[in-house]
């Protein structure tokens, strides 16, 4: 049986070195320490060997261990290389401090970057270093001859931050410690955090922040660091009678505060500023009607409705968080409206481009240190060691009328008065939406139950270091033809869960049914769906208007030249549509101010129906009020979804921007995506979610009335000009 012999080493041992001496006992197979193993055969081979082997911890934040860090035994240049010009001009280092003829000082750092193969990522993404890289060093011999004596005592540190040089020469060394801070695995920083976290200076970095600006002097890079200490190294074998070993121990401390972040990413786009849903119906304008807030204003469905007449602009966002402080199961139990608080701008770094948002946000929950054996350990949130690994809240985005204005006014007639006077007047609205959000039938939230409104406010994501994430919004539609308005109400017109009922939905209502309910009734009355073609021009009288080259992914095919996409969920790009309201109620629709697309609605309710189209005392949460414009929670489902590096590389040389998940080849994808046939598990943050999509949504076709579950996952990174997956490398945050 293999029997191991532990030295215990304090990786938070006050004073940077110490020597240790230690018994070997007999018949040990192996020697241990921090996270490091020796292998006692290669012990005794090396018995009577004269050299010492040095060993420690790269840490930070008074107790994380750094991966990738450099650590080498300085060996000066040698005499007889001096005059050798081939030689000095690789290595001329005298001291350290000596510079070559680029400038740079002794380093351990890359000269070039390379793509690791298990990332498939660029790294570093910046090279700053002169060190050659294998590949040099095996292709060129003054390379080679340097690296096999000057470089001969080297070392990376391992996930746990620990290094071990072997049969290092005994006596005073000077033992060097390179680190690049955004090349340190797990725990690598951007630009943007660097700013944010650690106050440097703006004009450090270059192209809007995201890169850093190249220097020669490596002193003045913000990421570099670099030390030397001066150490005994002690003989491996110091009484080879007794078997007593002895081994030098040297860890380093970088002075950088290390931040851990996050990346939430995506795209959004709306409709044109003359466009929104709720206008007479001129195919029978003779009364006014509860279907016309489903009509297309203007009523040119193709101006209405396709995709050509989409814009974008900068988004909108809010990000509300729970606080250090409150442990897990405190949030569990917590009122959001008090508890939660809102992240100052200030605090995390916003980049946006053209309908394209990045955030990058500092975790502030779950402090972890590394222990003796490289583990991570959780410490108290407010333990000065250590660093944050998690953090939990919840997004809203909209776009603001100041961002993009909408100048669209209509109305609804009365009947045959042939005008529109200011009591018929309807206005625009865009709807908002928070991240994430799901109900049951009918339980959508609501100004009069909390129950419902609490649980809208509880669900939150719990967001983890170094990952990135994106947003997806089921796509809901209505379609509505009842001419009865006095059918069009519910015999239940009380809050609740019932599925067997319609929940504040109009009785005419067809719920996601993307491919119309009655084509003579005209395409332009399905309320949510993105009308387009694929390859085909369409055409009216004020031109052409090619809806192809914006490369959308259809869901539902109406015919040939009628394919849309609705009734499912989409993938890394948020569509908010716009809608129209009545200015003033009327009694010919029963009250009704908006269509039932954006909450609910119940006879009569003169003061329910226009709650929210209008400013209002709702808390959100954080203190925040005003739940004006957020669409129902029940039909307007929305989720985070975490982002697989592996993922972004393989969707950045996807050919079209608009595609699914069958047209990536044979490749399989790493994340967890909503479609119509996937129900994210329970989570004490999120909840459970009743079904894959609301209301028989996700259907094949986006047709309800199907028994059939599409499992296409579908995905468009960006309208027009925007493409939030090219964002992210434009950014330098994937590099692969």
């Amino acid at each position: 049986m293999n029997k191991s012999q532990r030295i215990y080493l304090d990786p938070n041992q006050e004073g940077n070195d110490m020597y240790m001496k230690v018994r070997l006992q007999q018949e040990t197979d192996s020697i241990e320490f921090l996270s490091m193993k020796i292998d006692t055969k290669d012990v005794y081979r090396d018995f009577n060997a004269d050299y010492g082997v040095l060993v420690g911890r790269v840490t930070a934040n008074g107790g994380i261990g750094i991966p990738n860090a450099k650590v080498s035994i300085f060996i000066p240049l040698a005499e007889e290389d001096y005059e050798n010009g081939e030689i000095k001009s690789v290595y001329p280092y005298k001291s350290p401090r000596d510079k070559n003829i680029e400038g740079k000082r002794y380093n351990l750092l890359p000269r070039v970057s390379r793509i690791n193969p298990k990332t498939q990522q660029i790294e570093p993404k910046q090279p700053f270093g002169s060190f050659p890289i294998k590949e040099e060093v095996v292709t060129n011999s003054e390379f080679l001859t340097v690296y096999k004596k000057y470089y001969k005592y080297t070392a990376l540190t391992n996930n746990a931050g620990d290094y071990m040089i072997f049969g290092v020469p005994i006596g005073t060394q000077t033992v060097h410690l390179s680190v690049d801070i955004t090349d340190i695995g797990e725990y690598s920083m951007n630009p943007a955090s660097m700013v944010v976290n650690l106050g440097y200076s703006a004009s450090q970095f270059i192209d809007r922040g995201t890169r850093i600006k190249p220097s020669t002097d490596l002193g003045d890079l913000p990421n570099i660091e670099t030390q030397e200490i001066s150490v005994d190294i002690i003989p491996f074998w110091g009484d080879t009678t007794n078997f007593e070993i002895g081994i030098t121990r040297q860890d380093f401390r970088i002075r950088a505060v290390l931040t851990n972040t996050f990346t939430i990413f995506g795209s959004a786009f709306t409709d044109s500023d003359q466009t929104m849903r709720a206008t007479e119906d001129d195919q029978d304008p003779n009364e006014k009607e509860i279907r016309d807030f489903f009509v297309c204003f203007p009523q040119d469905s193709r101006h209405a409705t396709a995709l050509t007449t989409k814009r974008i602009g900068k988004i909108k966002e809010t990000i509300y968080y729970y606080p250090s402080d409150m442990t897990d199961v405190e949030i569990n139990n917590a009122d959001p409206k008090t508890d939660m608080l809102i992240l100052n701008p200030n605090e995390y770094s916003a980049y946006y481009r053209n309908g394209d948002f990045v955030f990058i946000i500092n975790c502030n929950r779950d402090r972890v240190v590394t222990d003796e054996e490289g583990n991570k350990t959780s410490v108290n949130y407010d333990n000065p060691n250590g660093v944050f690994t998690t953090f939990r809240g919840f997004v809203t985005l909209e776009y603001t009328l100041d961002e993009l204005p909408i100048i669209a006014t209509s109305g609804i007639e009365e009947k045959g008065d042939g005008t529109v006077v200011e009591k018929d007047k309807t206005l625009p609205l865009r709807i908002k939406l928070k991240f994430p959000q799901h109900a049951g039938k009918a339980d959508s939230f609501d100004y009069r139950d909390n129950t419902y409104a609490d649980a809208w406010r509880k669900q939150h994501m719990k967001f983890e270091a170094q990952k990135f994430y994106s947003f997806s919004r089921f796509h809901p539609t209505l379609a509505n033809k009842s001419k009865k308005d006095a059918d069009q109400w519910n015999l239940k017109e009380t809050l609740g869960s019932g599925s067997a009922t319609r929940g504040g939905f109009f009785k005419g209502d067809y719920i996601n049914l993307c491919d119309a309910p009655d084509l003579s009734y005209g395409t332009n009355k399905t309320m949510g769906d993105i009308e387009f073609n694929i390859g085909v021009i369409q055409t009216n009288d004020n031109g052409d208007w090619d809806n192809a080259q914006y490369q959308m992914i259809p869901n539902c095919n109406i015919t040939s030249s009628d394919q849309r996409f609705g009734s499912n969920w989409l993938n890394l790009s948020v569509y908010f549509p716009q809608i129209g309201y009545m200015l003033h109620s009327s009694s010919k629709v029963n009250n009704v101010r908006v269509a039932d697309f954006l909450h609910t609605q119940w006879k009569g309710g003169t003061t329910a129906n226009p709650f929210f189209i209008f400013d209002n005392t709702m808390p959100i949460a954080g203190g925040q009020i005003n739940t004006k414009g957020y669409a129902r929670s029940d039909l307007h489902w929305t989720d985070i979804i975490e982002i697989p590096l592996e993922d972004i590389i393989k969707f950045s040389t996807t050919t079209t921007k608009g595609f699914r998940d069958n047209q990536l080849g044979t490749y399989t994808l790493k994340g967890a995506y909503r479609n119509g046939n996937y129900i994210p598990p329970s989570t004490a943050w999120k909840g459970t979610w009743s079904a894959e999509c609301p209301y028989n949504g996700g259907r094949d076709n986006g047709n309800s009335g199907s028994g059939t579950k599409d499992p296409r996952y579908y995905f468009y990174k960006g309208f027009d000009t925007s493409d939030c997956i090219e964002f992210l490398y434009d950014l330098g945050l994937v590099t692969g």
